[in-house]
């Protein structure tokens, strides 16, 4: 097995190299093209677009058919339009693929209903994709969950191939029986060949183990090494299918290091396997501005959000794949949006709307709140998002009604944009929290789960989350409400928490004995609470830690953690037997849990400065400024 070597600090630092920005003009290219003994070609590329149907920015402000009024970056209507028009300029030098390096899906309201619409899939095939591959949060919702989605986009029209060579869904396994099929349909394939203009590509797509990782819920999915899977399919695309050149769709990603070098799966690949020409990647959100290059084969990423395209102009002679011209090309409001993509897009919103959200009381395009500046969520800059942070975890606080609520800036999602109103709907409000599922109540977004835990074990959650991860750096940092902590960063690993503190701003905090039994309530999603739980394994026993019930006994199962809203002191929570308007599903007897988006609606909708339209108005006060994390040696 030649697994990737995680702890390898070369990384390809002796054949990596970085490209300098090269843009040739059309006239350049063309002549180029007209080049004896070279074929070019060119690859329109994007990754991480996590259903961004609509953009990121304000759903209010969006206008896609329109021009110049909006700040919104990235849009299918938008995204669509600019892959036509590049397709149509490229296609004049050479053949033109389009391609996506996985998470397609799951980080907006459309992603909500994903397995009664399969929406991303479907629109993907209209903007012309040819080929995706599954990144970590296709398996949000259990691989049974993906298998619905992508069989809803199948059975609706064509779908962009899903390539998925070292990703194993042949287990015997109920949870698979939706996925094995699609792969009998030639739908999901190990790998895939197309030969558009007189050359023949091979595509493989891989799942890299950073990704599978931070995969949810892959059920009795099983993931090949991704360095040697890759190389005995590239190696069978070049000796038996005869391709011209070998292209890896990879969920690996790259990340830049301190001396500005970058390291990553993504180069991995090119490192290991000769054979391959080329890696459109993708995990890590990297925005490449230039191809990174492995003895001239280049890997490229977009960033995240389809926020931009990327247009890679290659040139094959003798064999060997070079890198003509690059660049990522913005998606904004200077790029009319395709009418019929957009017609699209706001029928399956309103459809998705109708799944999630009207069971419990709320619309996609419905007002929740008003901000007068932006709410970022930099996970690197861990000031600027304190605020938001600080929303999110009173409202998982006052939603289940207990002493301390826990999050990491990587469960926020996204960030608040002031945009032209600042209005911001239920469809801008759910991207802060959309990912993970329920227990009881299977629709969309991670249930509340609460639990009890001594001051000592609260300290070890801190301890885990602070130890942070170099390829999602500030994902980790842990957000608190009712608690604050002091630790020093200079300390050891696992020890550096000084202190901690139970309470709030308005009546003070109180300092907690780490060696005292008291039990604590706590409450936080069930997406967090999942990675929570594996504290004690991750950490190798040095973080010791037991989920309990109120009277001290151990939390056996994610049902007895779930938050019932019957005992909740959120006057929007809706009870278990409330039925709405008629044409609207009710809420079954059994759906008794709290979902995280919904605590952060309702604890919006419940804010008292109202405007005159009665939209409540979120302010940066004391309470949302607080640091409740002090780094100090106390």
């Amino acid at each position: 097995m030649e697994r990737l070597d995680l702890n390898r600090r070369t990384f390809l630092q002796a054949s990596l190299a970085i490209a300098p920005t090269v843009m040739l003009s059309s006239h350049a290219l063309e002549a180029l093209a007209a080049t004896p003994g070279k074929q070019v070609f060119s690859i329109l590329h994007t990754n991480d677009m996590h259903s961004n149907v609509v953009g990121v920015g304000p759903l209010q402000d969006y206008t896609p058919l329109k021009l110049g009024d909006d700040q919104t970056r990235g849009g299918y209507a938008r995204l669509g339009a600019l892959i036509a028009q590049r397709k149509a300029a490229l296609e004049q030098l050479g053949p033109v693929l389009v391609l996506d390096a996985g998470d397609f899906s799951m980080g907006t309201a459309v992603a909500a209903a994903c397995r009664e619409l399969g929406a991303e899939l479907q629109l993907m095939a209209t903007m012309g994709y040819d080929a995706t591959t599954f990144g970590n949060h296709e398996f949000d919702l259990g691989p049974d969950g993906l298998g619905q989605a992508i069989k809803q986009a199948a059975n609706a029209g064509p779908v962009p191939a899903i390539v998925v060579t070292n990703s194993d869904v042949s287990a015997d396994s109920d949870r698979l029986t939706d996925l094995q099929a699609l792969a009998q349909r030639g739908v999901l394939q190990p790998y895939r060949v197309i030969e558009r203009g007189g050359l023949r590509f091979g595509l493989v797509g891989i799942i890299g183990y950073d990704a599978f990782k931070y995969a949810a819920d892959v059920g009795e999915v099983t993931f090949g090494d991704p360095i040697a899977t890759a190389k005995a399919a590239v190696q069978r695309l070049k000796r038996e299918e005869q391709v011209d050149v070998a292209i890896a769709l990879s969920h690996g990603g790259v990340v830049k290091q301190p001396d500005g070098s970058f390291q990553g799966e993504d180069l991995a690949l090119l490192d290991a396997i000769p054979e391959l020409d080329v890696v459109i990647g993708g995990h890590t959100h990297s925005e490449l501005r230039e191809p990174l290059l492995v003895e001239g084969r280049p890997v490229v990423q977009t960033g995240k959000y389809g926020e931009h395209l990327g247009e890679l102009v290659l040139s094959l002679e003798d064999g060997r794949v070079q890198v003509e011209s690059y660049r990522l090309i913005p998606v904004d409001d200077r790029i009319q949006g395709d009418r019929a993509i957009q017609n699209r897009v706001e029928d399956f919103l309103q459809r998705s709307g109708k799944v999630t959200f009207a069971p419990r009381g709320y619309a996609t395009t419905q007002p929740l709140v008003m901000i007068t500046e932006d709410w970022p969520m930099n996970y690197t800059d861990i000031e600027s998002g304190t605020p938001l942070a600080n929303v999110v975890t009173d409202a998982l606080r006052l939603a289940t009604n207990s002493q301390i609520a826990f999050t990491a800036n990587g469960a926020i999602r996204a960030g608040l944009t002031q945009g032209k109103t600042g209005v911001q709907t239920v469809y801008d409000i759910f991207a802060l929290a959309p990912l993970g599922n329920g227990i009881v109540d299977p629709t969309a977004g991670s249930a509340l789960v609460q639990g009890y835990f001594t001051a000592a074990e609260l300290k070890n959650i801190l301890e885990f989350l602070l130890m942070d991860d170099p390829n999602h750096p500030g994902e980790y940092y842990p957000r608190t409400s009712g608690l604050r902590f002091y630790y020093d960063p200079s300390r050891p690993r696992f020890d550096q928490v000084t202190a901690l503190e139970l309470g709030n701003l308005d009546n003070g905090y109180q300092p907690l004995d780490l060696d005292a039994p008291t039990l604590y309530s706590f409450a936080t999603s069930l997406y967090v609470g999942s990675i929570l739980v594996y504290i004690p394994q991750l950490s190798q026993g040095a973080l010791p830690l037991q989920p309990k019930k109120a009277d001290g006994s151990p939390l056996t199962t994610k049902a007895e953690a779930i938050v019932d809203p019957r005992e909740s002191t959120s006057p929007y929570v809706l009870p278990a037997t409330t039925h709405l308007n008629a044409d609207l599903a009710a809420i079954n007897a059994a759906s008794r849990e709290i979902k995280e988006w919904q605590a952060i609606m309702d604890y919006l909708m419940s804010l008292p400065h109202k405007n005159p339209d009665g939209i409540s108005v979120l302010v940066k006060d004391d309470r949302a400024r607080e640091v409740r994390g002090i780094k100090s040696a106390k």
